[in-house]
Formats: C-alpha cells, structure tokens, sequence
C-alpha cells in the first residue's frame, strides 16, 4: 500500500479503522452527489465485496466485481512469481490495480461516462451483475451476482474423457459425478443452475458464460456434452485453459460516484483465463472482455479504455513506454535498483531490487468502429454480420460485383496516454488524476488529452506549452534508443504514473457487443537502466 500523507495522518486514519489509499489525494473530500443525479436512480445496488485470486501458474492476480482487478482494495495483488502466502516469503506485486473506462455522449450531447479507480465506500461507478433489455437492474439481481464462477481445465478434460466414454460405449453418462464448476457454470439455459447456486438464470439472448454446444441447440446442458471455453469473436474451435474465471458486473446499478458521469448502461462479461506452461505463457495472465451497450439510444463518440496502475513492485520510480504496432504498453525501472532509496520503498512495499522485471499488457482486441470500405465481390456473395450499410452495388464482370457501404472493423490502440500521482513528485495539475466528480476529465484521459484538454505531444513528459507535434502515443520508443522518444531518453523525475489504453472515437448502437482482449507478459532480470525490451516483445 502506497503512504503519501503526514504521519499523523496516517495514525489517526488508522485509529479510526478506516483504509488509507496513497493514489487518492489525502486532502480530498468525500463525493457529493447532487439531489437531481438521485431522483433518476432505477436501482438499488450495494457495492460488490467478491474478491477471487487468478491462481493456477507463476502470477496469483486478485480480481475483484466493482470494475477493477489486480488489488485487494488496499495493496496491489497482481503477484508474480507466485509464492505461497504461508511460506513467509515476502510477496512482490507488478501492478497495482486496472479497470476498464467507457465514455462518450448520447444523442442529445450528455456526456456518458464510466470509469473506476480506486474504489471506496463513496466512489464507485460498477456494480455486479447484467442488465434487461433496457438497462435496468434490480438489488437483488446485483446481490446474486456479487461472485464469481471458477472452472480448471483438468476438470473439463475429466468431463471430455466422460462424455467421450459413454458414447462410445453406449452406456449412460452420470451426470451427477459431472465436476460441479462444470454444472454450475452460468451457460444459456443450464438445467443445473439452481441446484447448484441457489437462483435463476436469465434467458439472455446475448448469452453469458460461453460453451462448447455438443448437441447444437443453443442451450448449455453439460450432461450432453456441453463444456465451457473461451469466447472469441471469429474463433469457432472451442478453447479452454487451465483456469478460467467468469463474472459480469454494470454501470447502472446505483449512482456514479467516481467520475459523477451519467450511465451508459453497459453490461461487461469478463472472462479471466491463465495456463500452467513451461514456457512464457506460465508468467501470463488474460482477460477477455464483452461488453453488451444495453442503452435504447445511440452513444457516440465513445472510447474504451484499459486503465493501469502498473507499480513494478516500488511505485516510485517506474517508468512506462509503448509499442504501437503491437497495442502494448510496458512499465520498467527507471535504475538498476528496484527501490527508493537503495532497494527500500516508501511505506514498506516490498520490492524486486536487483533482480528487476518487465511488464507488458497488450491490447490484443479492440471493439470495432463503422468505417466505409468499397471492395469486389462474387455475384453470389451475400452480406456477413459485419456490414451495416451498403450504399452502392454495381456488376463490373460476370462474376464480380463492386460494392460500397459501411462495415464494423475492428480498431486497435488509437492512444497511449498516461498521467501522475500529484502526491510524487513535482508535476502540473492538468497531469495528475482526474478528480472525482469530474467526469469530463476522465473522458479527456481516454480521448486522447491532458485532463485540462491539451494534446499530448512529443518532447519530455508528453505535457508542452505551447505543444509541439500532437500526437497519439506517448514515449513509443524503445528505452534503449538513444534517438528515441523514451521516459529514458526524456529522463524524467521518478514518479508514480498510470496508463490508458484506449480506442475510438466509435459509434455505439443499442444492443452492439463489443469486446476488448488483453494479455499481461512479464519477463523476469532484465538488465537496467534504460533496458532492452526484446524478450518482452518475444514473450508477447
């Protein structure tokens, strides 16, 4: 846990019980949330206190149901290497904590905005569970769907062998000795649900835990063969890891009180999902997100965003760049000490020392955008999923036809952003976090803008006025070129940074799915300073 309050402070904060976030200025006062943002309330939903750890190879990652992952609401828990907690080796963390932001503006221009940090008993934006239809929800709804639903891969292949058994033997499956995680498991129509978790599932027509359908009749029942994977757009083979973690969580269960945005009414299915290797992919994680806009109107202008605490071990003297070809961002050491001073941290954060990591956290996946394209195509050809609008349609051949229209293509990383702690370091307000109740400011972040709207651009910490050359990524140089633009190359203050990683400007439908994918490699001894990053490209 990060300290940057007086000791006196930190005593009295603690006589009274109550937990000290070092990312959230000290000084600040709870969020008050206006009388008319409470008339519009639809539901009632109390805060998730689900927690889960990711735990099946070299990282043991907490993940949490409020919007954000990898803390435990006080330290940051994304562990890698992964040792035992009773072993009393002293366990070091790579990222603090991460969330995913949502932002843009309805058909009338009302900001919508969605965004968690770190969450505390008056600010949060997220709450468990789906919406309806219409993007409503219920306390009871939220209160089911505080947990989480954990499957191992050794437990499908068992079920695989079973099912496998039985038909070619001709004799009957026991579908009561079918592992329980595999019966409970949140699939479309699953028989087994209630008895397993006590409470119904909705019949949802964009379906929720994903499945491998043996018997091909859209419902999940695993004692016809049925067994859960990970969804993918485009990706029919089914796939399953060797842990897999599911919940769901939304923007429209109570008021926002982190970023004081109105809700866009967002459901998001996550799947966390690691595999025990013996090679790069042991000291990985991913997650894939799906996000369902359940809004009855059109958000435009809207950004996704992947947002990173990344605190490689001590907080206070990471440094961050980008690779833009590959959607990835990356947090390292800004010596050759993990620590500040020597190997110590402030606070007591335990530190890597001289035995220094990297972090990467890739956006594999982005949602997708309408974007006009004009191409050939058979005589025969008929539309795919993806086309929205076809403007033009002309015979140029016997066989082909030329068309034009609109079609959903997928975007990668539109920006790399980042901004400070204001409480490390000497830094400019319009770099430091967005502030709570200010909804505006964190759409800025994820836009691709300083929080007071300056664009970023090249040259020292991004921040220049009169700005230089605008530009979309932040420090895409590599550390160790000397002709780059780099943190190394800038040599900036230490400081404790966050990240955004973001896409857009996008349209959003009602109804639209999107879905956002990200994978965390981490490369453990790298030589410092200013380190060369090939085996982290090479591991992602």
């Amino acid at each position: 846990m990060k300290f940057f309050v007086r000791p006196l402070i930190i005593l009295s904060c603690l006589a009274l019980g109550s937990p000290v976030f070092g990312h959230i200025n000290p000084e600040a006062q709870p969020v008050n949330v206006p009388d008319d943002a409470k008339v519009g309330l639809r539901s009632d939903c109390a805060q998730s206190t689900s927690q889960i750890d990711q735990n099946i190879n070299n990282v043991r990652s907490r993940l949490l149901n409020g919007g954000d992952v990898w803390w435990d609401l006080q330290d940051g828990k994304y562990v890698v290497p992964n040792v035992d907690p009773a072993s009393g080796i002293p366990e070091v963390s790579s990222i603090f904590a991460g969330a995913v932001w949502i932002g843009g503006f309805d058909d009338v221009g009302n900001l919508k905005m969605a965004a968690q940090t770190y969450r505390g008993s008056t600010r949060t934006d997220f709450w468990p569970g789906p919406l309806t239809n219409v993007g409503t929800t219920a306390m009871d709804t939220c209160l089911q769907w505080d947990r989480f639903f954990r499957v191992l891969g050794e437990n499908i292949r068992t079920h695989i062998r079973a099912f496998t058994e039985a038909r070619e033997t001709g004799t009957t499956l026991d579908c009561d000795a079918i592992p329980e995680d595999i019966r409970g498991w949140p699939g479309k129509g699953n028989p087994y649900f209630f008895e397993i978790n006590g409470w119904t599932l909705p019949f949802d027509t964009q379906g929720l835990g994903a499945f491998h359908d043996e018997d091909k009749d859209g419902l999940y029942d695993p004692c016809q063969g049925d067994y859960p994977v990970i969804e993918v757009r485009g990706c029919n083979a089914p796939n399953f890891p060797d842990e897999m973690i599911f919940w769901i969580y939304n923007d429209n269960g109570n008021i926002h009180t982190q970023t004081q945005g109105d809700p866009i009414r967002m459901e998001v299915q996550v799947q966390a999902f690691a595999y025990a290797t013996n090679d790069e992919l042991n000291d990985m994680t991913f997650q894939r997100y799906k996000l369902i806009n359940r809004a009855t109107s059109i958000i435009d202008s809207c950004f996704f965003a992947m947002w990173i605490d990344p605190d490689l071990g001590c907080y206070t003297d990471d440094y961050i760049g980008c690779d833009t070809a590959r959607s990835l961002m990356y947090v390292y050491n800004e010596d050759e000490l993990d620590g500040d001073p020597g190997c110590d941290c402030l606070g007591g954060v335990n530190t890597y020392c001289r035995e220094v990591p990297i972090l990467g956290v890739d956006y594999f996946r982005g949602p997708r955008a309408p974007l006009p394209f004009c191409d050939t195509f058979p005589l025969n050809w008929i539309p795919t999923e993806d086309i929205i609008d076809i403007t033009s349609d002309m015979i140029i051949s016997d066989t082909t036809r030329y068309i034009c229209g609109e079609r959903r293509t997928e975007l990668g990383m539109s920006s790399f952003t980042y901004y400070m702690n204001g409480g490390i370091g000497n830094w400019p307000n319009a770099m430091t976090d967005p502030q709570a109740g200010a909804p505006l400011e964190f759409y800025r972040y994820i836009s691709g803008s300083w929080k007071d709207g300056t664009p970023f651009s090249t040259g020292g910490s991004g921040y220049n006025i009169p700005p230089t050359e605008i530009i979309d990524y932040a420090f895409p140089d590599a550390p160790n070129d000397q002709a780059g633009w780099s943190m190394c190359t800038a040599n900036l203050d230490f400081g404790d940074r966050r990240t955004l990683q973001a896409t857009g400007p996008l349209r959003l439908d009602p109804g639209e799915v999107n879905e956002l994918i990200i994978g965390v490699p981490w490369v453990p001894d790298l030589d410092y300073p200013c380190p060369d990053i090939t085996r982290l490209l090479s591991a992602d």
